[in-house]
């Protein structure tokens, strides 16, 4: 967390007082389906005038990502540390199922602020296009990793093949916790989108690292 405000003046108790409900504000309104989240929704909620709220931040993105750098944080905690081990052989299949599920719960904590940050993203503000593909790094770096790729130099099929399965699991996951889209699935698919293709993505993340540290042995 910064200990400056946009002046560069070192934040008092006061300050820092401020700064934060500003923060918790705007992650009220977030996860507010109801609300809508501007800068001048978060000073409206806070009580407190722009101005105050260019002291901290410089504009509406600059308030998303310090509302988001606390969630990128809990990253390693929830799923990143299961993948900083290399899995056995035998243990493939259930490390997968792991990690994906995992990365679900995740998703699911934090589901609105993880699919602005993606809206946003695709929007092409760059700072969260930035953090978006930070986050997305490192677990395609761990990813090739355990596919027998050289973490020194992070490049090569194990990491060609890496970036596809994260694409593919992001994009499975982002469905299945998009809440409006929950809401219109027809009776048909919704137990895809309630289980079966996180079975299938962990079916196939273990697929692919199987086959990929056999092609690495050979």
């Amino acid at each position: 967390m910064n200990d400056t405000n946009l002046q560069g003046q070192k934040l008092g108790k006061k300050g820092r007082i401020t700064r934060e409900r500003i923060v918790v504000a705007a992650r009220e309104l977030i996860e507010d389906p109801d609300c809508e989240f501007s800068l001048s929704a978060v000073a409206r909620h806070t009580g407190l005038r722009m101005s105050s709220i260019y002291t901290y931040f410089s504009d509406l993105p600059d308030l998303f990502l310090a509302v988001l750098e606390p969630v990128a944080e809990e990253a390693e905690e929830a799923y990143l540390h299961l993948l900083r081990t290399r899995w056995d052989d035998d243990a493939i299949d259930s490390c997968s199922t792991e990690l994906v599920s995992a990365f679900h719960d995740y998703w699911e904590r934090h589901s609105r602020l993880l699919h602005l940050r993606n809206r946003l993203a695709d929007q092409h503000e760059k700072r969260v296009l930035l953090q978006r593909i930070a986050m997305a790094r490192v677990i395609v770096r761990l990813l090739g990793w355990q596919m027998g790729g050289e973490p020194e130099t992070v490049t090569g099929s194990p990491y060609d093949l890496a970036s596809v399965l994260y694409t593919g699991l992001e994009r499975v996951v982002t469905i299945a916790t998009d809440i409006e889209l929950k809401s219109h699935y027809p009776a048909d698919i919704k137990p895809r989108f309630e289980g079966a293709t996180l079975r299938q993505q962990s079916r196939l993340l273990a697929l692919a690292i199987r086959d990929e540290r056999a092609a690495d042995s050979r």
